[in-house]
């Protein structure tokens, strides 16, 4: 009976639905990824206060958000990061961290835009190409600078992408969307978003020149003219407008700012025949080649693979490479920021030689064994890694040397990693006898790639990052201080002793209304902002540059100095530096210090005295 009872009761009992999961390797190494460069985009994103075209923007959304904001509503040079930064200030207030986390999130994206051509590229090359761009010095440092280039670049990106689905599927919505992403380009993102157009556009011209002797169901000619005689036109530019009127315009809500999105097309225009002070010319291909050997070793027999296979994609890329070059070299206002012109396409072509590079050897002749090649290229990674080490111990004693005529060379460094290379050769000689010549040749080569990788990464943290306030680092021209929030702790402090509260005094600032200084004070709504500080003032506080002296005020002060931002002169480098310089951006000239503030607080608030005169003090 019991029985009877239990087994009723189990019939009765719900059966467990059990749903499997399962996450494949290249999902995981994807998530892995993800988290990776998450933290390497935020972490410490507002250890250094602003920089003056950083708050510049910045400002631009803040006075947008904040009617009784001080000063006035500068231009914006990218009307996409002042609507997500306006968004977000209205939300949850303003800070460095938020003002650069919009334009962290978009590098994010930009990462991961190799899996929307994982079908081409292949899943490992595509895996391969995030990886790159995770650790690109370029990616890295434009993503946590507010650099408008990440957003023009992610949206060409996506635009192209858009295009071939179109192509494809002959969906409209595709047109239209990708339509609406080069107008975004264009006049929404950088004023030199018609210029990365221009180099998608040598890219196609380039491929389709040499794709004109294939097949004709696959000349690029046929399927473009078939894709632009079905493309919706009317929907599309009407679309584009749209799009343009909203963001110029805050969804409606600052009129004003069409003007703006002209301005951002003049800016870039106005770019072709201005080089900024300090800027080399070619700026993006020098700096590449000093933080992207990687991309640039491995890249260049990319190209040679990719013309050899002859795939339209590869050919694309290739025809990219070349457009940035010259964009770079005839572009005058091209930054540093813009190396992204080069760093994209070389991180595809370079994955495609690595994602070769790591699949296993086959050869007729000899036996390989799975782990000969991974094994010759961890011992040609550390050789690399032990040759580097001793030629930068020669290189940190030359660089110490003050008189260049005592310069005596470190022998024994130099022995040890000149015999470490010598290594190198031995060991692919070797291997080559034991496995033969296609696994030592792979084996040595990954072995470089890894050591170019980590050397690469170390380097891009090291300006992102580390060096950020060092013009040392080539990319710094006008490195702002990254202690300069200071300035703003001074203040406060000043206006605890006047009032009690922290951002309710009223004050006069003879500084930029866009600058630095002028986005640390955003706070303070009874601020100033005067071009000559009367000489009859009185203000608990003026924040003026160096070449101001109070003595002629109706009041006594004292001032704190705080510098800008720091300069350093490439001529001004010895011939004994430039090794180190080039690993490790060390120089024995120290950078200079320029465009110095100086706060001046009222001496009765500063807690001294009455002063019988007014002489300044300077700590």
């Amino acid at each position: 009976m019991m029985d009877t009872l239990k087994q009723t009761e189990a019939g009765l009992r719900p059966e467990r639905i059990t749903i499997p999961v399962a996450v494949s390797l290249e999902v995981a190494l994807w998530i892995g990824l993800l988290v990776l460069a998450l933290c390497l985009r935020l972490a410490n994103l507002d250890m250094a206060a602003l920089s003056d075209a950083e708050a510049h923007e910045a400002l631009a959304a803040w006075r947008f958000v904040r009617l009784d904001a001080a000063g006035s509503m500068p231009l914006v040079h990218s009307p996409l990061t002042f609507v997500l930064n306006s968004l977000l200030f209205s939300v949850a207030g303003a800070s460095d961290l938020l003002a650069r986390l919009p334009t962290a999130l978009l590098g994010l994206g930009l990462v991961f835009t190799p899996l929307l051509w994982r079908r081409e590229l292949g899943r490992v090359t595509a895996l391969l190409a995030g990886l790159f761009l995770t650790f690109s010095a370029a990616m890295l440092v434009d993503a946590r600078t507010l650099s408008p280039a990440i957003g023009s670049m992610l949206l060409a990106v996506l635009g192209l992408w858009l295009f071939r689905q179109f192509v494809r599927t002959k969906r409209p919505i595709a047109a239209v969307l990708a339509t609406m992403s080069a107008a975004g380009v264009l006049l929404l993102s950088d004023p030199a978003g018609f210029v990365l157009l221009a180099i998608l556009g040598v890219a196609w011209l380039f491929a389709s020149v040499l794709s004109a002797e294939d097949a004709p169901q696959t000349r690029p000619g046929v399927w473009m003219r078939v894709a632009l005689a079905a493309w919706p036109w009317r929907d599309a530019i009407l679309a584009a407008i749209v799009l343009v009127a909203i963001f110029g315009t805050v969804f409606l809500l600052y009129p004003a700012g069409l003007t703006q999105v002209g301005d951002v097309l003049a800016t870039g225009l106005h770019g072709i025949v201005s080089r900024p002070e300090g800027y080399l010319a070619a700026f993006p291909i020098w700096v590449t080649l000093l933080y992207e050997p990687l991309l640039w070793v491995v890249g260049v027999f990319g190209v040679w693979r990719a013309l050899r296979q002859g795939a339209f994609l590869g050919r694309f890329l290739v025809g990219w490479l070349v457009g940035g070059l010259l964009a770079s070299i005839l572009y005058a206002g091209a930054g540093p920021e813009y190396a992204l012109w080069l760093v994209i396409p070389l991180a595809l072509l370079a994955a495609d030689v690595v994602a070769d590079l790591l699949r296993p050897v086959i050869d007729p002749i000899w036996s390989v064994p799975g782990w000969a090649v991974p094994i010759l290229a961890m011992g040609t990674a550390a050789l690399l890694a032990v040759s580097t080490i001793n030629f930068v111990w020669g290189a940190r004693r030359l660089a110490t040397t003050a008189d260049l005529a005592a310069v005596q060379v470190d022998t024994l460094h130099l022995l040890l990693g000149s015999m470490s290379l010598l290594l190198i050769v031995i060991l692919f000689f070797l291997a080559g006898s034991l496995w033969g010549t296609r696994a030592a040749l792979k084996g040595i080569a990954l072995g470089v790639v890894a050591f170019l990788f980590v050397q690469g990464a170390a380097s891009a943290w090291r300006v992102a990052v580390t060096n950020l306030d060092n013009p040392v680092e080539l990319w710094h021209v006008h490195a702002a201080n990254r202690h300069l929030g200071l300035l703003r702790e001074t203040v406060d402090e000043i206006s605890y002793r006047d009032n009690g509260t922290a951002d309710r005094m009223a004050f006069i600032a003879q500084v930029p209304e866009d600058g630095a200084v002028a986005w640390l004070l955003r706070d303070y709504t009874d601020l100033r902002f005067v071009s000559e500080v009367d000489r009859r003032a009185t203000d608990p506080l003026i924040v003026a540059p160096e070449t101001f002296r109070p003595d002629t005020l109706g009041a006594a002060y004292v001032g704190q100095d705080f510098y800008l931002t720091k300069t350093w002169d490439l001529g001004s480098l010895r011939w004994v530096d430039v090794p180190l310089w080039l690993l490790y951006r060390e120089s024995s000239v120290a950078p200079q210090v320029s465009g110095r503030v100086v706060v001046w607080a009222r001496e009765d608030l500063y807690g001294l005295p009455p002063a019988t005169t007014g002489e300044e003090i300077v700590p």
